[in-house]
């Protein structure tokens, strides 16, 4: 019997204007009339700035009554430091950024003046000369899907897919700017058959723009939406919802893992313990069925939480629940309370175990446990959960952990 599939995309842009800011602090001295050359600081603040495939970062420095400076870096810093920059009039400032196949991907330039003893902030707009597609296909950590391998087809390019939490993702390198652009995709089941395939005519812009491709599956039909703004690189998401599989309850262990542990909150009391975990699946689990205990035979409300009624997971999301003091929770729980030294937790659904954790800080498997602090789970470690050395300390209640 043949299943309908239908996909949803979200997508942002990969073409941007990012503004940067030149804080100019210059000194006594110099100039373009002889004497000692003044030592300048030039500062780039970046604010909120991504770039694909980033390779490089050049500065360049010029005026008619001077030598012209040039920097170079390989790295986003905060701030670059550049000596020996003369005072003066109509000091132009270029900035290049490149991707790492030596494409310079933005650039941007600013005039100004320097004065010595005074400082001045020079915005400098950063415009794109390249647009990037990255496509990401959530396929659930546990890939019910049965995914195994994909590719993209565009413009005589070929694109592998690769696995990153729970995704499917193609990342492409810097395609051309308001060209049509021919691109298929192929994904493919473990056996090499086409599950899913389609194709589309493009054009990247640097306004927002919207488009739709068509999947043909053996499965059935996919449709996805792209919508693209003015921000970052183009980001294609596409989501099997719920709809397509309904509501279902947890039967394969790894289908729910916890992500965010808080045993030992800074304030006296368990009133602001939390937990948090994570739908792995594309499906959207039915919870009612489901608790939290300490283990399988127990009974003890202290040492158990029952999932309440109706309760439901969309696919590839948190659940983040806490006690009583605990804002913008999910949902608040009385009962289970727990042990701040570590203590083994399990997740049941129809009595069958779903994930199991024993967190402690035994040396043989030390987990951070900490007063004040929350253990959390990057998605990214998600095979290798049981290990302390896999969590860290944080708060990230609702969205994937960042370790240091």
């Amino acid at each position: 019997m043949l299943r309908h599939f239908c996909i949803l995309c979200v997508a942002a842009c990969s073409l941007w204007t990012a503004v940067i800011g030149l804080l100019l602090v210059a000194c006594n001295g110099g100039g373009s009339g002889g004497g000692k050359e003044s030592e300048q600081t030039v500062k780039l603040f970046w604010g909120k700035l991504q770039v694909p495939m980033f390779d490089s970062i050049s500065v360049d420095i010029s005026a008619d009554d001077m030598a012209s400076i040039h920097i170079s870096k390989k790295s986003l810093e905060d701030n670059l430091k550049i000596e020996g920059i003369p005072q003066g009039e109509n000091r132009k400032f270029e900035v290049k950024i490149y991707a790492d196949s030596g494409i310079l991907v933005q650039k941007g330039e600013a005039v100004t003046d320097i004065i010595a003893d005074e400082s001045i902030t020079v915005p400098i707009t950063l415009k794109a000369l390249f647009g990037f597609l990255k496509l990401e296909i959530p396929l659930g950590f546990t890939n019910s899907t049965g995914v195994h391998s994909g590719q993209l087809f565009l413009e005589g390019m070929v694109f592998d897919m690769k696995f990153e939490n729970g995704k499917g993702v193609f990342n492409t390198g810097a395609l051309s700017l308001n060209n049509e652009l021919y691109l298929k995709i192929k994904l493919y089941g473990y056996d090499g058959e086409i599950l899913f395939e389609g194709e589309k005519e493009i054009t990247l812009h640097l306004v927002s723009q919207s488009e739709t491709i068509q999947l043909r599956s053996t499965k059935g039909t996919a449709i996805m939406e792209l919508t693209a703004s003015a921000e970052g690189p183009t980001q294609i998401l596409a989501m099997l919802p719920a709809s397509v599989y309904g509501k279902k309850t947890p039967q394969n262990y790894g289908a729910l893992f916890f992500t965010e542990i808080y045993a030992d909150p800074k304030t006296n009391g368990d009133e602001f313990e939390y937990l948090e975990i994570y739908n792995a699946t594309t499906d959207t689990l039915e919870l009612s069925r489901c608790r939290i205990a300490r283990d399988r035979s127990t009974t003890a409300n202290t040492y158990r939480l029952d999932m309440p009624h109706d309760l439901t997971l969309p696919p590839m999301k948190f659940l983040f629940f806490g006690r009583d003091s605990v804002e913008n929770a999910h949902f608040k729980y009385k009962g289970l309370t727990l042990v701040n030294g570590g203590q083994s937790l399990g997740i049941f659904c129809d009595n069958i175990v779903i994930d199991s954790i024993y967190y402690s800080n035994n040396a043989e498997n030390k987990f951070p446990l900490t007063r004040g602090k929350a253990m959390q789970l990057p998605l990214k470690n998600y095979e290798t959960r049981a290990l302390g050395s896999s969590w860290c300390l944080g708060f990230s209640p609702g969205e994937d952990a960042i370790c240091p």
